[in-house]
């Protein structure tokens, strides 16, 4: 989030100076980044926004293009008396600056110059005119702003119609800080207030914005929409979209895009409809019935979120809201009903109850995840989301939580825009996610269910912070476990980290114990270790394998004492966190974990459910990771996978292999052959025809396991992919295995192959088909191909909403290709940094290629480059540095972890395969002899 500095704000004001009367001037004072800087006062409060807006968008507007008129009537209470105004203003110039009472309002009074600072973007007025305590105010402003292209504020987006003429839109994200760039306002989420908002157009193009059309009045080739009040709510929410674009709509719900994508949003349109049905039923409060009464979701070609959920204008990249049966994959298709449920439970947490300030923001966006989920299946009910919340949401965001670069859930140390972007990460969401999930599961559902209506029926149209809610779920706690709840709350969302719990079954096997410690990947040295959780412990065993009661059995509280439990029988086994529904790990004493490799290696995996077995696979291939276990002990209970068919383990282990991958660099020929060897079994299985009897977990595995498969050379599906790919202009490869396809098609293929798939980028019609070839192209290894995409990054062929993705496939895709990327990158840093449109996004890429180095050597670049180029990125420097530091970190991880790895490898190859493939083949044959006695 951009600093505007004097220099930047003189070009704006001397650029728009020729379009107007003169400008007020403002004083700006480079403004210090304290704390106490960057909040508003909170003793004057807005309570409506009047607001007209001109926008100029026509090649015919001259030097107004891109540019809008402004004016804006805010109505204002202050709790107290007075003399000092203060609200937020940036990149605005203004002609009129005025405030009066609502009781003289013919007495108005200047505002002044005014006093900006261009660090917090705080506009303060001294006034000569004191405010009185308990009196409304309205304040006036008449300004012009500048449309951007930069996807924030009101800003400028274009594509290319069906004649290939360039067609322009202004178009709005104004989350978290940027509402201040379309109009003077209070522009923190605390600061509710109604909004009336009038729209200027050209006649040639349609307005849209949270609410419905109240009016409509033509002026020559203009016409003025003017827009019903919309609720009361925060300044970020609000939107508006200047375009000529499209509808489809019934009544009160529509979906708008580009004419050309009309076709593209009847899925959208359909799902969006079921969804917030389904949504309205659990809440218990009907959308429509909130103070709007229509919704639409517009497909925007330039936008910086993935989508927003601005009030009943929900706005995403076109990518996840249109949909062409054609070509968007299965995966694709869930993702796009997934982010609409996600902003469409915005409407409810979020718009209508919404975070007190961005500290927590998880109040908003935990919730709007977890929904992103349960709130789909409830319509999209074969998609199997429940159990991909565990891999998707559960264990990706532990890793990061393992680690100093964490922060807690609940933060108040949260105050730059730098603190903001840091909050919209997967703690606020991931982790806020599978919190929310833990205490679902340990109230039940029903209590969860009634809770969050009791919940938005308190805090209706007001902010909250986490105390309020759990104040409800304090209320709603089983009163037998009630004593735990809030513990069970400060450990998970005021806390950073999770616990690992250590499991020790006594030698008669009729009892166990567990203590907990604090789980770390690495920064054992530097962390608080210390650190104790309340944790529900749910768990099973070998004797009753109810894998579906999730309901804890006891509370383990926050100490480091060994606590030991009963059990009313002898016992092989046992595991805890039933269905991963607690957000810990768990790790057995060396008996049981040779129980449960034992089990899984059994008929039927020892009826372990999927979602445990994923678990499994995800500790331990973490605990190795951090020495808590040896990587021969954690393989050898791995070699299980041979025989595994099921999506959600796989999943979990490509994850943690691919750490591994990434560490080994380009010697990666052992780790090949065993990646063939474990996956032969579900390849098999799978293979690249799509069955009838296919489920969607079945239709994804397919994907991930065809791509290891091919990825790590396997020569059948190599050839597969060649046959697939050279039939590509008469004969489309299957959707589901295009990723596959293409990508390998690429990674084994010459510069026409290359240039066949950008041509089929440049030609698609389908923004899913081209975000997918955007991502396979990075698959190529020749350096020359690579140079060639890299420059094709650079340039205009690519959107840069879409340039960082599809740079980080150029060296995620190939470990060859690590040091190639980062010589290109570093070679056109001036260049990059202009292309995605600033320095600390071109920091975030080097940090992210350093993450991959393997060696000395690259280590040794990395440090000469910061060394002559720092100064380029400003406080961005500081994640230059850290990358230096977490490539000391890989390489020391290596030189102490790696060789074990590699040394169990060598082992399995010359004595371990021939019996583990013989214990596969058993089991396999066990399973079909079973089979065939039913």
């Amino acid at each position: 989030m951009s600093k505007l500095s004097i220099a930047a704000f003189l070009v704006a004001f001397l650029s728009i100076n020729v379009l107007a009367a003169p400008f007020e001037e403002l004083m700006e004072i480079d403004g210090r980044a304290d704390v106490e800087n960057y909040r508003l006062p909170t003793e004057i409060l807005p309570w409506n926004y009047d607001l007209k807006l001109a926008p100029y968008l026509q090649d015919s507007d001259g030097v107004k293009q891109f540019t809008f008129d402004g004016e804006v009537t805010i109505e204002i209470n202050s709790t107290i008396n007075t003399n000092t105004l203060i609200l937020h203003s940036k990149n605005l110039n203004y002609t009129t600056s005025e405030y009066w009472a609502a009781d003289a309002p013919t007495n108005r009074t200047a505002l002044g110059a005014g006093t900006l600072n261009s660090v917090t973007d705080k506009l303060q007025f001294n006034l000569s005119t004191p405010l009185e305590a308990g009196k409304t105010y309205y304040l006036h402003f008449i300004y012009i702003g500048t449309m951007d292209d930069d996807m924030h504020g009101f800003y400028r987006s274009y594509y290319l119609d069906a004649d290939n003429n360039t067609q322009w839109i202004g178009s709005t994200q104004f989350q978290t800080h940027h509402a201040r760039r379309a109009f003077p306002s209070f522009d923190e989420p605390k600061f509710k207030a109604t909004f009336k908002v009038t729209i200027r157009r050209h006649r040639d193009f349609k307005s849209f914005a949270n609410t419905n059309i109240a009016q409509t009045t033509v002026d020559g080739e203009y016409q003025e929409d003017v827009y019903q009040p919309t609720p009361r709510m925060s300044t970020y929410i609000l939107a508006f979209l200047v375009s000529k674009f499209e509808r489809r709509n019934d009544t009160n719900f529509g979906v708008i895009a580009r004419p050309e994508y009309y076709n593209q949003t009847e899925y959208s349109f359909d799902v969006g409809r079921k969804i917030l049905s389904a949504l309205d039923n659990y809440f218990g409060i009907n959308y429509y019935e909130m103070g709007n009464d229509k919704m639409d979701m517009a497909a925007i070609p330039d936008f910086s979120a993935g989508a927003m959920e601005n009030w009943g204008l929900l706005t995403y990249r076109e990518r996840a809201l249109l949909y062409d049966q054609s070509s968007t994959t299965l995966s694709a298709k869930q993702s796009i009903a997934g982010v609409v449920a996600h902003e469409q439970t915005h409407m409810w947490f979020g718009d209508l109850v919404t975070c007190d300030w961005w500290s927590y923001t998880w109040l908003n966006e935990g919730f709007a995840r977890y929904f992103q989920y349960f709130g789909t299946a409830m319509v999209e009910t074969d998609m199997g989301l429940d159990q991909q919340f565990i891999v998707d949401q559960v264990q990706s965001v532990m890793n990061m939580d393992s680690t100093n670069s964490t922060n807690p859930m609940s933060d108040p140390d949260t105050n730059t825009p730098s603190d903001l972007s840091r909050m919209f990460n997967s703690i606020s969401y991931n982790k806020g996610a599978s919190v929310i999930r833990m205490v679902r599961h340990a109230i039940g559902e029903e209590n969860f269910k009634n809770s969050l209506n009791a919940y938005l029926k308190k805090h209706a149209y007001t902010n909250t912070v986490p105390e309020n809610l759990l104040e409800i779920w304090l209320s709603y706690w089983p009163n037998s476990t009630v004593q735990y709840a809030e513990a069970v709350f400060r450990s998970f969302t005021e806390q950073v980290g999770y616990p690992v719990i250590t499991v020790t079954v006594s030698d008669n096997k009729q009892s166990f114990s567990v203590k907990q410690e604090r789980f770390l990947l690495k920064d054992q040295n530097t962390s608080n270790t210390e650190l104790l959780y309340t944790v529900p412990i749910s768990y099973t065993t070998s004797d009753r394998k109810d894998f579906s009661d999730t309901t804890p059995k006891f509370y383990l509280e926050a100490s480091t004492a060994t606590v030991s439990k009963d059990l009313n029988t002898s016992i092989d086994w046992i595991i805890l966190n039933v269905q991963e529904s607690g957000y810990y790990r768990v790790n057995y004493d060396e008996k049981t974990w040779t129980a449960i490799h034992s089990s899984l290696h059994s008929n039927n995996w020892g009826d372990i459910h999927e979602l445990n077995r994923a678990q499994i696979v995800d500790d331990l291939l973490n605990f190795a990771r951090a020495g808590i276990l040896s990587y021969e002990k954690a393989l050898e209970v791995l070699e299980y996978l041979e025989s595994e068919t099921n999506y959600l383990p796989w999943s979990s282990a490509f994850t943690g292999y691919t750490y591994i991958n990434i560490r080994l660099g380009n010697d990666t020929e052992q780790f090949a052959n065993y990646i063939q060897e474990l996956t032969k079994t579900v390849y098999e299985k799978l293979g690249f025809d799509e069955s009838s009897n296919d489920t969607a977990l079945d239709i994804y595995n397919r994907a991930k396991v065809l791509s290891w498969a091919c990825k790590f050379g396997k020569t059948e599906c190599i050839s597969k992919v060649k046959e697939y790919f050279a039939n590509i202009n008469t004969t489309p490869v299957p959707v589901n295995i295009r990723s596959v396809v293409y990508c390998n098609a690429l990674r084994y293929g010459n510069e026409s192959d290359y240039d066949l798939l950008f041509n089929k980028f440049n030609t698609s019609t389908s923004s899913t088909e081209q975000t997918l070839i955007l991502s396979i192209l990075g698959c190529v290894k020749n350096e020359t191909l690579v140079e060639k995409y890299f420059n094709a990054i650079l340039s205009d062929d690519i959107r840069r909403q879409d340039k960082s993705s599809a740079l980080s496939s150029l060296y995620t895709e190939n470990n060859e290709n690590v040091a190639v990327v980062f010589k290109l990158v570093t070679e056109n840093v001036d260049q990059l940094i202009d292309a995605l449109g600033s320095s600390s996004s071109v920091a975030t890429v080097i940090s992210n290629i350093a993450a991959r180095f393997t060696t000395a050597s690259e280590q040794q670049s990395l440090r000469q480059f910061n060394e002559q180029n720092s100064s380029k990125f400003g406080s961005s420097a500081s994640t230059l540095l850290a990358a230096e530091k977490a490539v000391e970190e890989n390489l020391a991880w290596a030189s102490s972890r790696l060789e074990s790895f590699t040394s169990y490898l060598s082992n399995r190859k010359h004595s371990g395969a021939a019996t583990n493939t013989v214990a596969v083949l058993t089991v396999i044959l066990c399973a079909i002899v079973s089979r065939f006695l039913q």
